[in-house]
């Protein structure tokens, strides 16, 4: 953990770790619950949901485990929380599915709800946020040769439901991105997006190798100010967002300092924007992206100090 207005080469000023904790290498998610003072991770090496206490410090236990067969849960890679209602949000893309449980929950205990089945569209889910004031649940999915996007359902949605919602196609740039986040006051939704190419088709389908594969090849590593057509951004939609549309507002660019943006947060209340890329952090003071957006997209807006 950082101070908000750390700067620089700086030291952390609490750090969770040790064996105790239960944390491996492999975590892509991390949500903090402000109302009840909990910090949730998934950890998707041991298929759990770790919940510590939110001045945790060195090699603290944590405070609740979500483990086990009954939980459905197998490589969860990604969290948020719903302190109005009381509720845990993980997306799992190994189950290609979004699980709900309840806060409090711990051990080895069923979801509440499952979004999961073929009409859902979801695939490798590598992000999920929730909307409590508009009870909509928010998914950014990929997939190497089908719709990829942000996959948007009803909050109390269960099963092989389809979306109410989708953000994807050749005008909405969206690609290879990861985690989102979603405004509360306004519902605006802000995604990560790591760079611009589409996710790569597995060369594997069910153990056997897929036919006619071909391995693509990594472009040479280079400056990414030379590649603005393929660096990473910050993308902002509206709540009503719906189809093949442009971001409402956009990050994007060689000043920004990341490489490509792997995650993202909010803080309101000041008007800042945090961003995860090219190893580091990065805080943006955006007010006008925690404004409501009145008319529909027409064309790519760039944003950002």
């Amino acid at each position: 953990m950082f101070a908000r207005l750390a700067n620089g080469n700086v030291a952390p000023i609490r750090t969770i770790e040790g064996q105790a904790t239960n944390l491996s290498r492999t975590m892509h998610g991390l949500a903090y619950d402000a109302v009840n003072d909990e910090i949730i991770v998934p950890v998707a090496l041991s298929g759990a949901i770790l919940i510590f206490r939110g001045d945790a410090a060195g090699e603290t236990p944590p405070i609740r485990v979500i483990q086990g067969t009954r939980t459905g849960l197998v490589r969860p890679q990604t969290i948020a929380v719903d302190a109005v209602n009381d509720e845990i949000l993980t997306a799992d893309p190994a189950r290609r599915s979004v699980f709900v449980f309840d806060r409090t929950a711990t051990g080895n205990v069923p979801p509440k709800r499952v979004i999961t089945g073929p009409k859902t569209g979801l695939v490798d889910i590598v992000g999920v946020a929730v909307d409590p004031l508009r009870n909509r649940i928010v998914a950014s999915s990929r997939k190497g040769n089908g719709a990829t996007g942000l996959f948007v359902f009803d909050r109390l949605a269960n099963g092989d439901v389809p979306p109410r919602a989708f953000i994807g196609g050749p005008k909405s740039k969206l690609a290879h991105f990861r985690q989102v986040a979603i405004d509360p006051a306004t519902g605006n939704i802000f995604l990560a997006q790591q760079n611009t190419r589409m996710k790569r088709e597995e060369a594997y389908v069910l153990d056997k190798p897929r036919e006619n594969f071909k391995e693509e090849k990594d472009e040479e590593d280079g400056d990414d100010s030379a590649r603005l057509d393929q660096m990473g951004f910050i993308a902002v939609y509206g709540p009503d967002d719906n189809g093949d549309i442009p971001p409402r507002a956009i990050i994007k660019g060689p000043g920004v300092r990341y490489a490509g943006a792997g995650g993202v947060a909010l803080n309101p209340k000041k008007g800042e924007l945090f961003a995860v890329g090219g190893n580091g952090f990065q805080t943006f003071l955006v007010p006008e992206f925690f404004k409501p957006f009145s008319r529909p997209p027409t064309t790519l807006q760039p944003g950002g100090r």
